[in-house]
């Protein structure tokens, strides 16, 4: 039995004066699903997520929803009155919803609980980014709502805060709407995507299931949309041939052959190509092949006397994928600002190599000035970009990150966020470099020019340095992790084992402590299901195990093939490498057998 339907637009269309974002849209949304929006940066998903919340009106069409439907909506950037309390935001909200005095007490209570906010005197305005959004989740949860509607939930959270918000939703009952570009979190969560693309018919695609399963049928309906628009094409040619040969129109069935031709030619006009525009990232390198590049010897860092790190000890070479990792606040930017020299290490020692050529995208994006239009920050001299050698028009060269002539006139303040990231990296990978060096650079960018970065990293020959709360481009593009946590800095090989060593000082904190049990009627009885940190390390373990075991391989391999015959150092390396490696596999799965064990007993 089908489930009942929540939502649904029928024939909706939705523009601005320059350019329409979707025409006769149709969609439903039932009960029960968790549905991801997703598509490039400007195709309309926060606005259709602003119309399914009743925030924005339809040009034309109908929208239609569940009698009484109570539909929470958490908008992308979070803004708080200054000086107000979040427990006063939290009170007039609920109060918003006609509710008595102690029922609101309870709600604000228990939800800013859920959410780590234990001190409800504290002003909103003083949170940091990953805590705002975790008050507007709280706030939003707080009204019990039927339905939930977030638009880019993740965006600017640390890994930590991300996992609490799936571990939150997921155990949710109620349906939700989200649009994000975090494919880690579209695959633990939805029951389906929609991906809001003009080249598609009626505008969108739709898939049931997570992000894995949107890409492999994404793949089928392009591949069908390809051979539809061939054959299309194929019976055009043909009729333009017959056209062509000078058929006189004398005859009923030739005056319905010419209109039908037209027909075909009109309609193959009109159907838009299933090929998407492709943004190139080839970022500009030295070729240097100095082995080592930069190199930090047992480096300590404190701020306000606060240790950050200490005996960081590292090499970056051409070729080095490094990732620095922790959460919000644990000094990944500062760390980073030490190694590139910006700030004198408390302790040990950075050496650079001469005239060592360094790009830095920061966070902030300060290299962004506001008042400039497009136009002048790509190209400041001129109105041609040198890259590669080469010089290139500065409107081609915006053409190759989605710009278009329009744009070049407008301000950087004009810009969206992913606008503005996708013009800072228009504007770095001119430069020559040694070291690739980004903080955040995923905030605002959409799958695909995620995935464009990811293959720029790829192809780039010197050392990148890379913060991210992205697991998915963590997982694609660090040959080695740095994890910072309670001011110790630990280096792995990938960030499955970053995420393992979490888990196991997680485990021997709660060891330390009494476990919790249930009561009841003053008895005490061990709780019946896993905690939610168990149920979790469950669930992960297998792919933790399988790349673990995939590593040990590759490292047994790299022995094996004779390379390092001659090299003592790098074999001695290696086997030591191969020792580690052994042991995560081993302890992973006396983790597996634990997780297991506690699972049947319970």
């Amino acid at each position: 039995m089908s489930s009942a339907p929540l939502i649904s637009l029928q024939d909706a269309t939705k523009g601005f004066s320059d350019r329409p974002l979707f025409t006769q849209l149709t969609l439903v949304i039932s009960e029960g699903e968790r549905v991801a929006l997703i598509g490039d940066n400007g195709c309309g998903k926060s606005t259709l997520l602003k119309i399914l919340a009743g925030l924005e009106e339809l040009d034309d069409g109908t929208l239609s929803a569940k009698k009484g439907l109570r539909a929470a909506y958490v908008a992308q950037q979070d803004t708080f009155t200054d000086g107000v309390s979040i427990g006063e935001i939290m009170d007039t909200h609920l109060a918003s919803a006609r509710l008595d005095h102690d029922e609101i007490a309870r709600r604000s209570s228990m939800y800013l609980g859920m959410a780590g906010l234990s001190d409800s005197t504290v002003a909103a305005s003083t949170l940091s980014g990953g805590w705002k959004k975790r008050l507007s989740i709280a706030r939003a949860l707080a009204l019990e709502p039927d339905c939930l509607l977030l638009d880019e939930p993740t965006n600017h959270l640390d890994i930590d805060s991300i996992e609490w918000l799936e571990d939150v939703l997921a155990n949710l009952t109620i349906p939700m709407i989200f649009v994000s570009h975090d494919r880690y979190f579209i695959e633990r969560l939805a029951t389906r995507v929609i991906e809001l693309n003009r080249a598609y018919p009626r505008d969108h695609i739709a898939t049931d299931g997570g992000y894995a399963d949107y890409i492999e049928r994404r793949e089928d309906i392009l591949s069908q949309l390809a051979k539809q628009r061939s054959s299309l094409a194929n019976k055009v040619r043909r009729e333009v041939e017959w056209l062509r040969q000078g058929v006189k129109a004398r005859t009923t069935k030739s005056r319905a052959r010419i209109n039908e031709a037209h027909r075909l030619i009109d309609t193959l006009r009109s159907t838009p190509s299933s090929e998407k525009q492709r943004l190139e990232l080839e970022f500009s390198s030295t070729q240097r092949k100095t082995k080592d590049l930069l190199k930090a010897e047992g480096v300590a860092q404190s701020i306000g006397g606060q240790t950050i790190c200490k005996n960081v000890s590292l090499i970056l070479s051409p070729g080095s994928r490094l990732a620095i990792v922790g959460a919000n606040g644990s000094g990944k930017t500062t760390l980073v600002r030490t190694l590139l020299g910006e700030l004198e290490p408390t302790a040990g020692r950075v050496v650079r190599a001469p005239n060592l050529r360094i790009s830095f995208m920061d966070q902030a994006r300060s290299q962004i000035r506001d008042d400039l239009t497009l136009r002048d920050f790509l190209c400041p001299h001129g109105d041609s970009v040198s890259f590669l050698g080469e010089n290139i028009h500065v409107a081609a060269w915006a053409a190759r990150f989605l710009f278009s002539r329009d744009h070049l006139s407008r301000t950087m303040s004009a810009l969206s966020g992913g606008e503005r990231a996708r013009a800072l990296l228009a504007k770095s990978i001119t430069e020559a470099s040694d070291v690739l060096v980004f903080d955040e650079p995923t905030n605002d960018l959409d799958i695909s020019t995620l995935e464009n970065l990811e293959e720029g990293f790829e192809s780039f020959p010197g050392a990148i340095v890379l913060i991210t709360h992205d697991r998915y481009v963590l997982e694609r593009t660090a040959s080695a992790v740095l994890g910072l946590l309670d001011g110790e800095a630990t280096l792995f090989g990938s960030y499955g084992q970053w995420e393992a060593y979490k888990l196991d000082k997680a485990l021997d904190a709660r060891s330390t402590t009494t476990p919790k049990v249930e009561k009841k009627q003053g008895s005490s009885r061990p709780a019946k299901k896993l905690s939610y940190k168990d149920a979790r390390d469950l669930s992960m373990i297998e792919e933790l195990i399988s790349k673990a075991e995939e590593e040990l391989k590759q490292t047994q391999q790299e022995i094996d093939s004779g390379a390092h015959a001659t090299d003592a150092g790098k074999l001695t390396e290696l086997c030591a490498q191969l020792t580690a490696r052994q042991a995560e596999v081993e302890r992973l799965y006396a983790r597996w057998q634990e997780l297991e064990d506690l699972s049947r007993a319970l």
